[in-house]
């Protein structure tokens, strides 16, 4: 599959939930898969994907990515979704980036 690859919405399934769980499984392979990627493209080997926003409270949603991704998958004690972005910059982290902390 590539970026470009039109999505397969047909045949539908006669259950909604059975339609549902197939978008939310395609979703966390596309994770997996972007994960994948940034290994093969050198990042740093990942041990723990801590997940935040609104799906963080999703117990479904989060054992489909359980089931799909490598590692253990954990609600952040903080799950506002900018928290992390907020500690990257408090540590420094985003020095530099795009020039929007110097």
């Amino acid at each position: 599959m590539t970026p470009t690859t039109p999505p397969r919405l047909e045949p539908h399934p006669k259950q909604p939930q059975d339609f549902l769980h197939g978008l939310l499984t395609g979703m966390a392979r596309i994770e997996a898969a972007g994960y994948q990627q940034l290994q093969t493209l050198g990042a740093s080997p990942i041990t723990r994907i801590w997940t935040a926003g609104g799906g963080a409270q999703n117990l479904t949603w989060a054992a489909i990515r359980q089931q799909q991704l490598p590692v253990p998958v954990a609600a952040a004690e903080n799950t506002e979704a900018a928290f992390g972005t907020a500690r990257l910059a408090q540590a420094g982290g985003l020095t530099g980036l795009l020039g929007i902390c110097a």
